[in-house]
């Protein structure tokens, strides 16, 4: 029986970066049934670039869901979803990426008991380099306990029922949405990974939730204790709750520019520090923090 797989791809605003997006869907080896855009009550033209693009293309069919207001891309990524007939939800960003040999990747290692596959991400540089997401933390499937090890959404591929099952992204989070989904995930059946680095994450997009720090703040606090209380085994509730503070302070230093609470969460890990950090982790935090104040 042949994988189906489904492409699902919220906008907002996406005019500049769509294209590329759509295009990595359009030129996989392995080639999904439909490209879905969910556009999220954009302002600018993205959904008449992205039907411009399915009137051209002659390669996969492309469906457009316009939606009258902003609904958030949690909620649209559950639209999508919801309108896909393929076996598969493969979840990609406008404004992220996909190496052309992503899915073709993938479907060998969705056996029965998978309800997830993941690959690895490379955030771009804008010269040819690149870090990437995935760490010796990753393999480790309490990893997720502590802190988001498998990245965003472009890097997942979800059975399609098991999405339903578990009612999709909670659109109730401000933020942290994609790691609430993976623990869910993780609950529901077994994550596959692929280490290769065929997901790519830009920085050209602008407006991300991941830079706000209210919603950065907000989302964490609320997993945190959702973690502590639905996921943690009681013998780890303890280790984990020690380790948030540092992880949240990393969080809002590195991804938004925002050094409160910075200096307290390095100097208790300095010189007390948690196994899954180091004392030079609580060096750089400090350093990033002085740097930021002086900004």
């Amino acid at each position: 029986m042949t994988t189906t797989i489904s492409v699902v791809i919220p906008a907002r605003n996406r005019a500049a970066v769509i294209g590329r997006a759509i295009a990595c869907a359009n030129t996989q080896t392995f080639r999904p049934i439909e490209i879905i855009v969910v556009d999220d009550g954009s302002d600018d033209d993205g959904a008449t670039i992205a039907a411009a693009q399915a009137a051209r293309s002659e390669a996969v069919p492309i469906r457009i869901i316009p939606l009258d207001k902003r609904a958030g891309a949690p909620n649209a990524r559950n639209i999508g979803a919801a309108a896909a007939t393929g076996e598969w939800i493969a979840l990609l960003d406008s404004d992220d990426g996909w190496d052309e040999t992503k899915l073709a990747s993938l479907v060998p290692l969705m056996d029965d008991d998978v309800v997830a596959v993941f690959s690895d991400t490379v955030f771009l540089d804008g010269k040819g380099g690149g870090t990437r997401k995935f760490g010796p933390e990753t393999d480790d499937p309490d990893g997720l306990l502590y802190e988001n090890t498998l990245g965003g959404c472009s890097a997942a591929m979800i059975r399609r029922q098991t999405f339903l099952d578990i009612e999709g992204f909670d659109v109730a989070l401000p933020s942290c949405q994609d790691w609430d989904m993976w623990l869910k995930l993780r609950q529901a059946g077994r994550i596959a990974l692929s280490h290769e680095p065929l997901t790519q994450y830009y920085f050209d997009a602008g407006d991300r939730i991941s830079r706000n720090p209210q919603s950065v703040v907000k989302g964490h606090e609320l997993l945190y204790r959702r973690i502590l209380s639905d996921y943690a085994p009681a013998d780890r509730v303890g280790d984990i709750r020690r380790f948030q503070p540092f992880h949240l302070a990393q969080t809002l230093a590195y991804f938004t520019g925002v050094r409160k609470g910075t200096f307290r969460a390095a100097i208790r890990n300095l010189i007390w520090p948690h196994p899954r950090t180091t004392r030079r982790s609580a060096l750089h935090l400090l350093a990033t923090s002085w740097i930021l104040k002086r900004a």
